[in-house]
């Protein structure tokens, strides 16, 4: 389904320093297409067969309400619709180099959320190599942006590709296996020790992986300029291998919120479908 809205160009002349990819848009994303994100970004958040399960026997309007005050980030202020925003990332992010990149994204973050409106304090996304055994280990900065203005993080004024550099570098400084601890945990709980078992050695043996970086940028195509880059290029070599993509989308704040619209109704059409 993604492919009927966007294609992958690796290697784009639009950079020249670091192993890239940039997305574009082929087409405008149909209804179809927007009801696939929408399904998709519901799903991030919570499996539709979790909504099923506690709320087919209750009114339409019980769901609407837990999907608003629980599950989806709300628009109440700058700090929430910045969530917002970056979730959406997230999510396009992880369905982007899943196929287009045939990477594996072991773990949906956000639904282990315990407050919708506050983004998930980790790296931003964990890929690997699809297939066992694992090797390669792909670790992602994402962020979108709405405008081509530089911002302010720590005293520093400058475009987002910079702040994303300096977040990842600042990652690697620290151990920052803890989205594998994470799934060790979790399939220790589920009683599935093999994949515990697998995830645990990335954290008990993280020097015999190949460790790849990831710069991943989702830019409101009209705002997008070449600056965003040549800031990023004129950095030192810090990290290797670093990799970066560029998707390059047309009224990015407007999608945000369809998509937004197309999650209630997905969920809502799953848990009580029309006849």
């Amino acid at each position: 389904m993604i492919d009927q809205w966007l294609s992958s160009h690796p290697s784009s002349p639009l950079h020249k320093l670091y192993g890239q990819v940039d997305v574009i848009e082929i087409a405008d994303p149909t209804e179809l297409v927007k009801d696939y994100l929408g399904k998709e970004l519901v799903d991030s958040y919570r499996q539709l067969e979790f909504l099923k399960f506690h709320y087919q026997s209750l009114p339409e309007a019980e769901l609407r309400s837990y999907l608003k005050n629980y599950t989806l980030p709300s628009d109440k202020n700058q700090i929430t619709k910045n969530v917002r925003q970056g979730d959406f990332a997230e999510v396009l992010a992880q369905l982007i180099v899943s196929f287009f990149e045939k990477r594996a994204v072991p773990l949906k973050k956000m639904r282990w959320k315990f407050n919708a409106d506050r983004s998930v304090f980790s790296t931003d996304m964990l890929a690997h190599n699809d297939g066992d055994p694992i090797a390669d280990l792909y670790y992602y900065e994402i962020k979108s942006k709405l405008n081509g203005k530089k911002s302010s993080i720590d005293g520093l004024n400058a475009h987002v590709t910079i702040h994303a550099h300096n977040s990842l570098l600042k990652d690697t400084k620290l151990p920052h296996e803890g989205i594998a601890d994470f799934l060790s945990r979790h399939y220790f709980e589920k009683k599935d020790f093999t994949r515990a078992k697998k995830y645990h050695d990335i954290v008990q043996n993280p020097g015999k992986y190949n460790k790849h970086y990831e710069l991943f940028f989702i830019i409101d195509a009209k705002e997008f300029i070449n600056d965003i880059l040549d800031d990023l290029e004129a950095l030192p070599p810090t990290l290797s291998p670093l990799g970066v993509t560029i998707v390059l989308i047309k009224n990015l704040g407007k999608l945000i919120l369809e998509v937004r619209d197309k999650a209630i109704e997905q969920a809502v059409n799953h848990v009580h479908p029309k006849p």
